[in-house]
Parts: C-alpha cells; sequence; structure tokens
C-alpha cells in the first residue's frame, strides 16, 4: 500500500480536481498528471466523491446566499456613495447610483416585486360546448350570401 495522504490534504486535492475539471474544461488525463492522482479513474472518483461531500443547495439557500451577498456589496456601493459624494468625484457617483439601481432591480426580481398579478382563470365550458359553438359560428358565416366569381374570360 502507498503513502496515504491526511484528509484535509486529500480533500483539497479532490477540490482542486473539480476546479480542474468543472472551470479549467481539463481532461482526466491532465488532471492525474497535474495532481498526482494514480489514474485517471482515481482522479474521477475523487471528484464524485467531492460533489457528493458538496451537494448543490436547494433553491431556497441559494436565494438566502444572494440576497446576503447583495445586502453586503450594496452596503458597500452605498458606503462608496457616501464617500464619492464627499470627495466632488462625480463620475464614480454616477457609476455607483448605476451600480446600486442594478442591485435593487435584482434584489427586486428576487423577491418577484416585479412579476405581474396572479391570474386564476376557470375554465367552465366543455369542450364539446366549445366545438359546438365554435360550428355554430361557422355555419352562420357559411350562410352568409355567397357571390361567385365571374367566369374568367378566355
Amino acid at each position: 500500500m502507498g503513502q496515504v495522504m491526511p484528509l484535509a490534504d486529500s480533500r483539497a486535492r479532490a477540490e482542486q480536481a473539480f476546479v480542474m475539471r468543472e472551470v479549467g474544461m481539463q481532461s482526466w488525463s491532465k488532471i492525474r498528471d497535474a495532481l498526482g492522482y494514480r489514474s485517471a479513474g482515481a482522479a474521477q472518483l475523487a471528484v464524485k466523491r467531492y460533489r457528493e461531500r458538496n451537494p448543490l443547495p436547494n433553491a431556497e439557500a441559494a436565494r438566502a446566499g444572494i440576497v446576503e451577498r447583495k445586502r453586503v456589496t450594496l452596503g458597500a456601493a452605498l458606503r462608496s456613495l457616501a464617500e464619492s459624494q464627499k470627495a466632488g468625484d462625480h463620475q464614480a457617483v454616477a457609476r455607483l447610483i448605476d451600480v446600486i439601481t442594478r442591485a435593487d432591480a435584482e434584489m427586486a426580481r428576487l423577491y418577484g416585486l416585479n412579476a405581474p398579478d396572479k391570474l386564476d382563470v376557470t375554465v367552465t365550458q366543455t369542450p364539446a360546448a366549445i366545438i359546438e359553438d365554435a360550428r355554430r359560428r361557422l355555419l352562420e358565416v357559411v350562410d352568409a350570401e355567397v357571390i361567385e366569381p365571374k367566369e374568367i374570360e378566355r
């Protein structure tokens, strides 16, 4: 049996392999060579286990993380806006106002503030009644006076 690396180092290497594969789009053989795995399969297994240990967050957790980051970055933008305004840096003020406005729009979308009102539609007619109504209206049009086209002279 070969040398065993500490668990923390092994997990850090698996994370590097994951990043190389998912972000860097590297081949398994390149990951194997760069990180010292014994085989491409060992690198694949490490990435698989990394994914199992770090599952994707559910929608609510992702939303909460985004909202928290928005709060922090918006706070920094507002502080910078105040400092730029005191310093008389009009270009920075204009850019920061744009950034803050876009951040507000993103927050509004996250909270659904820009969503249209909910429309609840209940259909009371049966398909057969709808078809019968369409036939009746079509017959009214067909019963209208028909004008024959003039015969084409040859």
